[in-house]
């Protein structure tokens, strides 16, 4: 279990439960770039009323824009396993340059856990090997999220 991040303890997509999605050119939030946590959250907040903690992750370019996103993983109500190696891979294959990871904790609050932390600081360094940025990590919880950026815990 090395090589796995335990992650423990949400705007409006088309279909958020889809593996791999392009994005839509009749989204105006999927069509802005996206510099803010808040930006972020206001596209996945739909995650806040799920049963099961889901790992999401945006692909950007350099330019903050949305290239697509990935639900990385969808794991149980306390916890989701990711491996941080694929998580960069899906991101590189794609040429992104920049990634926010999203995930909630059903459970309520999003405040994140010394895991979420490690996870997130984790997959910064590999992201760096691949010279991609990990731009945020965003917790979400009941009406609410956490920015790790927004924190500098990343």
């Amino acid at each position: 279990m090395d090589n796995i991040i335990a992650i423990n303890p949400q705007g409006p997509i088309a279909n958020p439960d889809a593996a791999f999605m392009r994005k839509r050119g009749d989204d105006d939030l999927l069509n802005a770039p996206t510099h803010s946590a808040q930006h972020a959250y206001r596209l996945f907040n739909e995650m806040e009323d799920k049963a099961k903690e889901k790992l999401v992750c945006l692909h950007l370019t350099d330019k903050f824009e949305i290239i697509s996103f990935e639900v990385v993983a969808i794991g149980t109500e306390t916890y989701v396993l990711a491996e941080p190696q694929e998580i960069v891979r899906s991101a590189a294959l794609i040429r992104a340059k920049r990634i926010v990871l999203l995930h909630n904790h059903p459970l309520g609050s999003p405040e994140p856990s010394a895991n979420d932390i490690r996870a997130a600081v984790e997959l910064k360094q590999v992201a760096a090997a691949m010279r991609i940025v990990l731009q945020d990590m965003i917790v979400i919880g009941d009406g609410g999220y956490v920015s790790l950026a927004d924190r500098g815990e990343i």
